[in-house]
């Protein structure tokens, strides 16, 4: 690659933190089709027409099961074009779905819907979020990653607000037209302009650097993957089939998949089950998510310091006490204080998983490699909050489905600390700058 045909990497902002911008809003308005905001709809949806709280579940089940499936061929298909169209179509019918949702008397048709809008928020726009940025930054990976998910962070705070404040206004059903709109208004053209596949496309390298930067570096320390400009990893994922991180990695990911959305999807229910007002519980769900933030810039720059094993086993330890602490919360203050706690654990923890899994492989075919963990991810993912439904129907409480999930916390801890990175003996470094 011609030195002369890079634009100078220190007079200019490098392409990537505009993707990363643009990733930050697609999560931003995607989060109004996460659990934290379908929790809002629970409640008031099933007092209207009569349903059971596994009922109304069951469709973001089913949603989410199909959008790993269509994950395994998104990946693939986002390493190769990029994720630009890709996610202008699905914004354009995520939104159509909630419009529509506002006209709704009859369970199939909240189902028809619910399963179309899980199924491409779960199964492309979320993979094309995680995925987009890690092929843009390499030293500067961890930050990068953290910027990008205040955009979901901050959705997850004020999205519940004022879909709440909506429901309290109007109704849900203004709320969900409302929500459709915010998203159609904010995602679709900044993703038509401004995405494109990678650096290279551009004649950029990772992290803008200029070819000078890319090959001066210094040598790898340890048997553990350490990023440096000028030497990356780049696996296929043939080759990160034969090892043995990759599937402890999908197991801890997979249990942590289940735990979380049951909490998601149930904590508003949960929290006004105990006595709490709607408000005060969608106000710990601000602070749940808005700590988050903390929480990801924080572990993002940990990320490029640290033991990425080690601050992730610390991290689902810590998750795992957050679940044992949730069942104890009978007060105001003592919810404010937990929101904060598991959602600072919770922002870095989502941060590093975004980031773990590029570190550890590369960058080249993060897509497919994503694509194929997806399913598995996305089946535990749709059996949490079901699991977590069933076991509110039948015994009226969810006590025993949340310390089941502070054990399967405590169960991807272990699988993480044991999920060594390749040793670079064993692999080949991509020679990314000729």
């Amino acid at each position: 690659m011609d030195k002369t045909s890079l634009p100078p990497g220190n007079k200019r902002i490098y392409y990537g933190w505009v993707i990363v911008a643009v990733m930050a809003l697609a999560g931003f308005t995607q989060s109004a089709e996460t659990f934290p905001v379908l929790g809002v709809f629970l409640k008031p949806m099933t007092e209207e027409f009569g349903w059971s709280r596994s009922s109304f579940a069951g469709a973001m089940t089913i949603g989410t099961v199909l959008g790993g499936i269509v994950a395994i061929g998104a990946g693939p298909l986002i390493d190769r074009f990029g994720s630009r169209w890709t996610l202008v179509i699905s914004f354009t019918v995520l939104g159509g779905t909630l419009v529509a949702m506002a006209g709704i008397s009859r369970l199939w048709q909240f189902y028809a819907l619910q399963i179309v809008g899980r199924m491409l928020n779960m199964g492309v726009i979320a993979l094309a979020t995680i995925v987009v940025i890690p092929k843009w930054f390499v030293v500067k990976r961890g930050r990068a990653v953290a910027v990008g998910q205040l955009g979901g962070k901050f959705g997850n705070a004020i999205t519940p607000l004022y879909v709440q404040a909506l429901v309290n206004a109007g109704s849900w059903r203004l709320a969900s037209l409302v929500a459709g709109i915010v998203i159609w208004a904010f995602s679709l053209l900044p993703s038509a302009i401004f995405l494109r596949r990678r650096p290279e496309d551009l004649g950029l390298l990772p992290d803008g650097a200029v070819p000078d930067e890319w090959i001066e570096g210094n040598e790898p320390k340890g048997s553990e993957v350490e990023r440096r400009p000028n030497q990356e990893i780049s696996l296929t994922l043939k080759e990160v089939s034969k090892l043995p991180s990759f599937y402890l990695l999908i197991l801890a990911f997979s249990v942590a998949s289940f735990a979380g959305p049951a909490l998601f999807l149930h904590m508003i229910p949960f929290f006004t089950d105990q006595g709490l007002s709607a408000n005060l519980a969608v106000a710990v769900v601000a602070v749940w998510s808005g700590s988050g933030a903390i929480g990801s810039l924080g572990s993002g720059f940990l990320a490029e310091r640290y033991s990425m094993r080690i601050t992730l086993t610390i991290g689902f330890l810590l998750t795992a006490l957050g679940y044992g602490l949730l069942l104890i919360v009978k007060t105001s203050s003592a919810a404010i204080a937990w929101g904060f706690y598991l959602g600072s654990i919770g922002g870095g923890m989502f941060t590093l998983q975004q980031v773990v899994f590029a570190d550890y492989y590369g960058r080249d075919s993060l897509g497919a490699i994503r694509g194929v963990i997806w399913p598995v991810q996305m089946a535990t993912n749709a059996l949490g909050p079901l699991a977590a439904a069933v076991a509110y129907d039948l015994t009226g409480g969810y006590t025993l489905v949340f310390s089941i999930c502070s054990l399967l916390m405590g169960i991807a801890s272990l699988s993480v600390f044991f999920a060594r990175p390749p040793n670079l003996s064993q692999i080949r470094p991509a020679e990314i700058a000729r």
